[in-house]
C-alpha cells in the first residue's frame, strides 16, 4: 500500500526536486502540492494524505498555522516540517502545533525517508541536529511555565497578523479569510491591544520576530 504525500513549499524548484526524489520510492505517491499554507489546508481537506511535508516560511498562512489547520481538517494526516530554520522557539512551536516530525532541508534524502517511515508508524521524528535542543527547550518551558507573546493571540488573529505583515489591505484580508472588513478591523485592534503595539510597522516587526512571516 502506498504512502500518500502532500508537498507544501513556496519554492517551485524545491518542490520539483522533492517530487523527483520521492518518485523513486515505490511506496510513496505524491497526490498534491501547494505553494501557500492556505492551499495546503484546502488540499489536505480534499485528499486527506497520509503525510503533509510542510515548509514554515510560506505566504498567506505560514507552516505552523497550516499544521494546526491540517490536523483539524484531516485527523489521519501527519505533518512533517521540512525547513532551514533551526532555533528553539520555532521547533518547539512546530511540535506544539501538531507536527509529527521536523527535518532540516540540508539533511540527506535517507533521513527524510527515515522520518516518513517513523511518522507512519506513529512515532515523532526529529533531525539529530535539533533533537537535543528541542528537548532542552521543552523541559525549560515546562519548568518555568513559559509562554510567548504570540500565545496571546487566537489562531484567527495570528492569520490576520501574518497577512497584515505581508502587506495585504483590510479588503484583501477580508476576501481571503471570508470575513467582513469590519471584522478584520476588529481583529487588528484586538491584536494591537493584546500585544500593546501602537502602529503597523511595529506589528510587522513582531510578526517577523515571531516567524509568522519571513518578509
Amino acid at each position: 500500500m502506498s504512502i500518500t504525500v502532500l508537498l507544501a513549499d513556496d519554492h517551485e524548484l524545491f518542490r520539483e526536486g522533492m517530487k523527483a526524489v520521492l518518485a523513486r520510492e515505490k511506496q510513496i505517491e505524491i497526490v498534491a502540492e501547494a505553494s501557500t499554507g492556505s492551499k495546503a489546508v484546502d488540499l489536505s481537506m480534499q485528499f486527506c494524505p497520509d503525510i503533509a511535508i510542510v515548509d514554515i516560511d510560506m505566504p498567506e498562512m505560514n507552516g505552523l498555522l497550516a499544521t494546526k489547520a491540517i490536523r483539524k481538517v484531516c485527523e489521519k494526516t501527519r505533518v512533517l516540517i521540512l525547513s532551514m530554520i533551526m532555533d528553539e522557539d520555532t521547533v518547539a512551536e512546530a511540535l506544539n502545533s501538531g507536527a509529527s516530525g521536523y527535518v532540516l532541508k540540508d539533511s540527506a534524502i535517507e533521513e527524510l525517508l527515515l522520518a516518513i517511515r517513523a511518522i507512519m508508524e506513529g512515532e515523532t521524528y526529529l533531525s539529530p541536529k535539533v533533537a537535543t535542543m528541542v528537548v532542552h527547550r521543552l523541559l525549560l518551558d515546562r519548568e518555568g511555565g513559559k509562554t510567548s507573546a504570540l500565545d496571546l493571540l487566537s489562531p484567527r488573529e495570528q492569520e490576520v497578523l501574518q497577512l497584515i505583515a505581508e502587506g495585504k489591505s483590510t479588503r484583501d484580508i477580508a476576501e481571503h479569510l471570508y470575513l467582513s472588513p469590519k471584522t478584520v478591523e476588529n481583529h487588528r485592534a484586538n491584536i494591537m491591544r493584546k500585544l500593546d503595539i501602537k502602529d503597523i510597522p511595529s506589528l510587522v516587526k513582531f510578526a517577523i520576530r515571531s516567524r509568522l512571516t519571513s518578509l
